[in-house]
């Protein structure tokens, strides 16, 4: 649920140079639009505070204070006062101007790290609420514990496997944890019976897609959220619930939701049943590729939850004597 800024300031922290790159370059234009409009005689020297607050707003402090001194050398001694006139600049003038740009970029870049550290603070602090909230109503069935927080790990597990992008991953993670809200409104006789459901029992749990959807749809930021929330018990074949969709008509999200969520109902011990093994769980899943899953996601599952097995039974490499 991250702003579009915070995934871009994400993407500068994974590809440093890219910033940098933005900031040089937005020094050497406002060098060459000061030098060609004929010196620091005119106005256009306050065009380097634009790459200086890129520099703080990217870097903090120490970046805001490296593109300062930058400016104020490219816009100093290298810089004339008059270029048609070949006046060059008092030494004063130029040390005065990279005063000001270098505490500009400081301050521009302490602001904004104080606003980044109480966003994620922010942010831990819904998480905390939100996840809070999910575990209460994991604990109104006793054989459903912690089954939001493992349908959210498996859905990552396997938008990882598919090399999805870092915010449909993001994206993908909160509405799986969201995804089963909508049991709040389903009586505990029904959601804990020990045994099949009647018809009427039936209708009733399968309007909890609806119901959490409805819950979530009234929060802003988690609206992104709500066609995997809606449409996680949909089929490939147009058999599922509640609008009855098929194929590609079912969104990414919901079809990998669906997937973690049969997953992690297979592998858990129930009321009327035990749990399944995990390989055993993976094969149903294969099984059910084409009519209830989606046989891409349900092959990124089997290879990731394969692999990471695989990866547990490799003896611990031995050290050398």
């Amino acid at each position: 649920m991250s702003d579009v800024w915070g995934q871009r300031l994400k993407a500068m922290e994974r590809h440093p140079w890219l910033g940098a790159g933005l900031v040089a370059a937005g020094i050497a234009a406002a060098a060459l639009v000061t030098y060609l409009t004929g010196g620091t005689v005119n106005v256009f020297p306050h065009l380097f505070y634009i790459p200086v607050l890129m520099g703080g707003f990217f870097y903090g402090p120490s970046g805001g204070l490296a593109a300062g001194i930058l400016a104020g050398v490219v816009c100093g001694p290298f810089m004339p006062l008059d270029v048609a006139a070949g006046i060059p600049q008092a030494p004063a003038g130029w040390i005065i101007r990279t005063v000001f740009f270098s505490g500009i970029g400081v301050t521009a870049g302490a602001l904004n790290l104080s606003l980044r550290r109480r966003i994620d603070a922010l942010h831990q602090l819904v998480e905390e609420a939100i996840l809070a909230f999910v575990r209460a109503l994991d604990a109104k069935d006793p054989y459903t514990s912690r089954h939001s927080e493992k349908v959210a790990e498996y859905a990552e597990g396997i938008a990882q496997a598919m090399n999805l992008p870092l915010p449909v991953r993001e994206r993908l993670r909160w509405a799986a944890l969201l995804h089963d809200v909508g049991k709040i409104a389903v009586p505990s006789a029904v959601l804990n019976k020990p045994g099949p459901l009647d018809p009427e029992e039936w209708e009733i749990m399968r309007r909890h897609p609806v119901e959490s959807a409805r819950i979530c749809e009234g929060v802003a930021a988690f609206r992104p959220l709500l066609p995997g929330i809606r449409h996680h018990h949909e089929r490939m074949d147009g058999r599922g619930y509640p609008d009855g969709l098929r194929g590609d008509e079912v969104p990414l999200e919901a079809r990998i939701i669906a997937v973690a969520d049969a997953f992690d109902a297979m592998t858990s011990r129930r009321a009327y049943r035990d749990a399944l093994s995990e390989e055993e769980a993976l094969r149903q899943l294969e099984a059910g590729a084409g009519t209830q899953f989606d046989p891409v996601v349900v092959a990124a599952m089997v290879r990731w939850r394969r692999a990471l097995a695989a990866a547990q039974k490799e003896p611990p490499a031995r050290v050398p004597a």
